[in-house]
């Protein structure tokens, strides 16, 4: 499972670079797109800095900011949805980053990377519950898609942690932790 873990992050990385500029963009694509990279550059800046640094905290507010001027703007930009989730997540905003990537979803339906998106942060937030109808959908857009396979046994075990933790009358949190606890190291 270790390998699924180290996976995840990169993973999301990947959805936070995805979106490629064009050299027939329009202007106002262009200006999106730079508005967008200035917000990624702050992110790029803040993501290093020690969870509680409120410079940290400062960049990650500016990069939201930008960012929902962007989808204000053009509230069908799917790039800018992706990053805001990614913004959020490093706040560890996790409500707001789920209704970003549920918005993200009504835009690109069909892409099953977004329900492992918004699988995963339901694991982070501890809804298990939810992640693994996510997953499915997922699955039934891609079915041979081998981490949205691989997260859906790992977020199943944790759910079947959970429930032999409430029926042996050990609190759930001693054994499933949500996914944000299961690794240390910054994302």
């Amino acid at each position: 499972m270790k390998s699924l873990l180290s996976v995840i992050p990169q993973f999301i990385f990947a959805m936070l670079l995805t979106g490629v500029i064009t050299a027939t963009a329009s202007a106002s694509e262009n200006d999106e797109a730079a508005r967008i990279m200035e917000a990624m550059q702050l992110y790029a800046e803040a993501t290093p800095m020690d969870q509680f640094d409120t410079r940290r905290a400062e960049l990650l507010g500016q990069s939201e900011t930008i960012l929902l001027d962007v989808i204000e703007k053009n509230p069908e930009s799917l790039d800018a949805h992706r990053k805001l989730m990614g913004v959020y997540l490093q706040m560890r905003d996790y409500q707001n980053a789920i209704r970003t990537m549920q918005a993200a979803i009504t835009l690109s339906p069909e892409d099953p990377k977004l329900f492992i998106a918004l699988a995963i942060l339901y694991d982070h937030q501890g809804a298990y519950e939810y992640a693994v109808p996510i997953l499915d959908q997922a699955l039934a857009l891609d079915p041979d898609h081998q981490l949205a396979q691989e997260y859906k046994i790992a977020i199943q075990e944790k759910i079947e942690r959970q429930n032999m933790a409430m029926e042996s009358s050990t609190s759930p949190h001693e054994m499933a932790t949500p996914h944000s606890m299961d690794e240390q190291t910054p994302e």
